[in-house]
């Protein structure tokens, strides 16, 4: 069973890499290399961390953002992510979740996390930053850009809040489980090759 929990792991890890390739193109090795210590900056799981990112890039590109710049903002908003789980000692799937309103706009979760993005207060930080264009008359992207700008301007608290108190027990214990994850992917990825001529055995 253990064994099995292990290749499951790391099947659904490359299942993970291959979505990051689709989604990045040329800038997904940069994210794979950043994702490789995931487990000390966020602890976070390299198949975590890897999820997270390519989800939040899947949304920016499905918005007419270019690769590179959804790899920045999904790597940007995964790192935010695991700070304000840690800030706001929330579980990484809420903070996320609630992150993600910088594409569809949702302000809700957000809200919870003390992050307060109306329209009124975007148009006021666009204003701020000399953005004259209205965010009516903005493209998808733009809206984002602003969106994701603004939320890294109101949660400075937050951010680098996990390697400040990574040695917290809340911390630990996140990390702990993360670190279990990714054990079981690495043992898995033993243990494949086994599988698969096992499999090949089987099926003549």
């Amino acid at each position: 069973a253990g064994a099995g929990m292990s290749i499951k792991a790391f099947s659904d890890l490359e299942e993970t890499l291959s979505k990051v390739d689709v989604t990045f193109g040329k800038s997904s090795a940069s994210v794979k290399k950043w994702a490789d210590t995931s487990i000390q900056k966020m602890g976070l799981a390299k198949q975590t961390a890897l999820d997270a990112t390519a989800l939040f890039g899947d949304m920016g590109t499905g918005m007419g953002m270019n690769q590179k710049e959804a790899a920045k903002m999904g790597m940007g908003l995964t790192q935010l992510g695991a700070d304000m789980a840690s800030f706001k000692n929330v579980s990484i799937d809420r903070a996320q979740t609630a992150l993600a309103g910088v594409y569809t706009g949702e302000t809700e979760a957000l809200k919870s996390l003390g992050v307060v993005m109306t329209e009124t207060n975007l148009a006021e930080f666009a204003a701020s930053k000399g953005i004259t264009k209205k965010i009516s008359d903005m493209t998808q992207a733009e809206k984002v850009q602003l969106r994701y700008n603004f939320v890294m301007d109101k949660t400075t608290n937050a951010q680098g809040d996990f390697a400040r108190t990574s040695d917290s027990l809340a911390n630990k214990t996140r990390t702990a489980k993360e670190k279990t994850k990714e054990l079981s992917a690495q043992l898995g990825g033993k243990l494949a090759p086994i599988f698969n001529k096992i499999l090949e055995v089987g099926t003549k």
